[in-house]
C-alpha cells in the first residue's frame, strides 16, 4: 500500500501530460505546441507577480477594480506565483444566484453525469453550473452552430485562438478588457507577448488566455547520470563532451554488462520528425520566426536550422544512434529509456521519473540513475515557454444586460486559476472537498509559489465511484490546470529512499525551469503554414533527413534553400514579416 500511495503523487500530472501532450512524439505534442506557441522565459519571479494585483492591501471593492489600461501585465510568467486576495472580489454579490454552462472539449471520456465538481462550485459560488463537454474534433462545428440557433454556453473553451478571432471579428464575443480587470490573479499569468497575440487589429481582446497545462519548456534533455559514472566522466558542458558521451554510451560498455547493446539517443519521431533530437534545436540559434533591427529573421534563412541538421548528421555518422531512431514510434520507443538501453532523451522531469522508476518495480533508488544537465552549455538556450494555454471566451449575448452574471463568471474564472482558491477543487481533479466522505488528499500552496497534490490510490475519481476513470474529469482541466509550478511530497510514512526519489524528480524540474530559454517569438509570428505551402513541411523532413544520413552533402545546404524557398518558404517568410510589420530578408526576395 505504501508503494501506490507514494506513487500517487505524481498521478495528477502523469495522467494530464500523456493524455495531453504525449511523451515526445510531434504529433502528439502537435495540440499543445501549434494552438499555444511558445513564450518566454520564466523570469519574472514574485516582484513581476505583485505588479498587477489590484488593491491586494486595501481590498478590492467594485470601486477599487483597477482598469484594463493600468494593469500592469508582466514581461514573463512569474517564477514564485502569489496567491489571490479573496477581497479582491468584493465586486461581487454572492447573495445572487445564477444558472450557469461552461463548456469545453473532453479527451474519450466525459465526466460523470453527477459531476462532483459541478456540485462542488455550484454551492461555492451559488450557481447551478452545467459542464457541457465533446470531442475536440467537434468543438468547432458545436459552437458554430450554438451560435447560429443562439443558444450560446456562458463561457467555453476556444478550439483555436484563429476561432476565436474568427468570432469576435463578427462581434460576437465580450472584450477581455472588460474582463481582466476583474481577474486579477489570472493578469499574473498574461505576459505582454500573450495579450499581444490576442489582440486583433482594431485592438479588440476576444479571449483571456494564462499558461499551458503542460509548457514546452517542460521538456528537456535528461542523461544518464550512472553511465557517467561509470565511465568516469563529468556532466558534459559543450557540444563536443556531449559528443564524447555520446560515443561512449555506444561503445564504450556503459552499463557493463558486457554486451555491445547501448546506444546514445534515438529519435522516435516516427517518421514523422525528429523526435527527441529536437531537443537540440535550441541549441544553434532561435527556432522561431522573428524581428531583429526592422527585419524578418527566419531559422532557414539565418544559419541556425543548418548547424542543428549538421550537427544531427555528426551524431549519425558516428553510429550512436538507434538503427531505427527515426522510423520507431514513441511508445515503442519507450522500451529504449525503460530498459536502460540509450544514454540520454528529451522528457519532462515529474513523467521521467515516474515512469521509470514504475518500470523497475517502484525501486526509488534507481532515480539516481537519470540526471537533467544543470546548466546548458554556455550560450545556449532551452525551449521556450509561456504559450497561450488556455484560452477562454465569454459569448456577448450571454451577458448582456446582466453585469452581475458576468462578474459571476469572471469571479469563478479567476477562482481556478493557478492561487486561486478554486484551484485544487476544479482544474485538479477536485480534492477533500468534492468528494463526500473523502480525506486522502493532501493539496496545497507552499511559500515559494509552487504547489504540492498529493492523492491517494482510493480518490472517487480513480477507483469506479462515478462508473468512469479519472480521466474523465480531465475537461475541468481546460480551465486553469498546469504542471509548470507543482512539485511532489512524500507521504508520512515514506522511507528514506522514497524521499531522496522525490526530491530528486523536484530538483530536476526546478533545474529544467531555470534554464536561460528563448522568447516566445513564435507566438507573434505563426502564420498557417499549411494553407500557404500545403507539402513544405513533408519535403522540408525528406530532405533534411537525407542531410542527417548523408544522401545529400551538407555542401549542397545552400541550394535547399533555395528550394525551400521555391516550394513555399517564401510565401511563408512573406507572411510572418507581414503580421510582424517589417521588412522581408534580402534572401527571400
Amino acid at each position: 500500500m505504501k508503494k501506490k500511495r507514494v506513487m500517487a503523487l505524481f498521478v495528477a500530472s502523469v495522467m494530464t501530460m500523456s493524455m495531453l501532450a504525449g511523451c515526445g512524439n510531434d504529433s502528439q505534442e502537435s495540440k499543445q505546441e501549434d494552438s499555444a506557441p511558445e513564450s518566454k522565459e520564466e523570469t519574472g519571479g514574485e516582484e513581476a507577480a505583485d505588479s498587477e494585483e489590484s488593491g491586494s492591501e486595501e481590498g478590492s471593492g467594485a470601486s477599487d477594480v483597477i482598469a484594463f489600461e493600468d494593469i500592469e501585465f508582466p514581461d514573463d510568467l512569474p517564477t514564485n506565483p502569489t496567491l489571490a486576495d479573496q477581497s479582491w472580489y468584493d465586486y461581487d454579490d454572492m447573495s445572487v444566484h445564477y444558472d450557469l454552462e461552461f463548456l469545453t472539449d473532453h479527451y474519450g471520456e466525459e465526466p460523470p453525469a453527477q459531476d462532483p465538481i459541478a456540485a462542488w462550485v455550484s454551492e461555492k459560488f451559488n450557481v447551478t453550473v452545467t459542464l457541457t463537454t465533446c470531442a475536440s474534433a467537434d468543438m468547432e462545428n458545436i459552437l458554430s452552430t450554438r451560435f447560429t440557433s443562439g443558444d450560446v454556453p456562458d463561457m467555453f473553451q476556444l478550439p483555436s485562438a484563429d476561432f476565436g478571432f474568427t468570432l469576435g471579428g463578427q462581434g460576437l464575443l465580450l472584450d477581455a478588457r472588460e474582463m481582466y480587470p476583474y481577474m486579477p490573479q489570472t493578469c499574473k499569468f498574461v505576459t505582454k507577448t500573450m495579450l499581444k497575440y490576442s489582440t486583433m487589429d482594431d485592438g479588440t481582446i476576444p479571449f483571456t488566455t494564462k499558461y499551458a497545462i503542460q509548457d514546452s519548456d517542460t521538456w528537456a534533455l535528461a542523461l544518464r547520470q550512472d553511465w557517467l559514472d561509470n565511465l568516469g566522466m563529468s556532466m558534459p558542458t559543450t557540444l563536443d563532451e556531449i559528443k564524447e558521451f555520446a560515443r561512449a554510451c555506444t561503445f564504450d560498455d556503459p552499463d557493463q554488462n558486457g554486451q555491445d547493446d547501448t546506444w546514445f539517443m534515438t529519435g522516435a519521431g516516427g517518421g514523422t520528425s525528429f523526435g527527441c533530437l529536437r531537443g537540440f534545436e535550441t541549441w544553434f540559434g532561435n527556432p522561431a520566426a522573428h524581428e531583429e533591427n526592422g527585419v524578418l529573421v527566419h531559422p532557414m534563412l539565418d544559419g541556425s536550422t543548418r548547424d542543428w541538421v549538421a550537427f544531427m548528421h555528426e551524431l549519425n555518422d558516428m553510429k550512436v544512434l538507434a538503427p531505427d531512431w527515426f522510423t520507431i514510434e514513441w511508445e515503442t520507443a519507450k522500451s529504449y529509456m525503460l530498459q536502460d538501453k540509450v544514454g540520454m532523451l528529451r522528457y519532462p522531469p515529474t513523467n521521467l521519473f515516474a515512469e521509470y522508476i514504475n518500470a523497475q518495480n517502484a525501486d526509488y533508488a534507481k532515480a539516481e540513475a537519470w540526471s537533467y544537465l544543470p546548466t546548458l552549455p554556455e550560450g545556449l538556450k532551452g525551449a521556450a515557454g509561456g504559450s497561450a494555454g488556455a484560452m477562454l471566451a465569454i459569448p456577448k449575448s450571454s451577458v448582456e444586460g446582466d453585469q452581475g452574471k458576468l462578474l459571476r463568471i469572471l469571479h469563478i474564472m479567476d477562482a481556478m486559476c493557478y492561487g486561486g482558491d478554486a484551484y485544487f477543487e476544479t482544474v485538479q481533479g477536485g480534492g477533500n472537498e468534492v468528494h463526500e466522505g473523502y480525506d486522502g488528499d493532501v493539496r496545497e500552496y507552499l511559500e515559494d509559489g509552487t504547489s504540492i497534490c498529493a492523492l491517494t490510490s482510493d480518490h472517487p475519481g480513480m477507483n469506479g465511484t462515478y462508473s468512469t476513470t479519472n480521466l474523465a474529469l480531465a475537461p475541468w482541466q481546460n480551465f486553469g490546470y498546469t504542471l509548470k509550478w507543482q512539485i511532489s511530497t512524500p507521504t508520512p510514512d515514506a522511507t528514506e529512499a522514497e524521499i531522496a526519489y522525490i526530491d530528486r524528480a523536484n530538483a530536476a524540474m526546478m533545474t529544467v525551469a531555470a534554464y536561460d530559454k528563448w522568447p516566445n517569438d513564435n507566438m507573434l509570428s505563426k502564420v498557417a503554414e499549411a494553407d500557404l505551402a500545403p507539402n513544405l513541411k513533408e519535403y522540408t523532413l525528406q530532405q533534411q533527413y537525407k542531410f542527417v544520413t548523408g544522401e545529400r552533402s551538407m555542401d549542397e545546404w545552400d541550394a535547399f534553400v533555395q528550394e525551400w524557398l521555391d516550394q513555399g518558404g517564401r510565401a511563408i517568410v512573406t507572411a510572418q514579416a507581414e503580421k510582424l510589420g517589417v521588412a522581408v530578408p534580402e534572401e527571400a526576395k
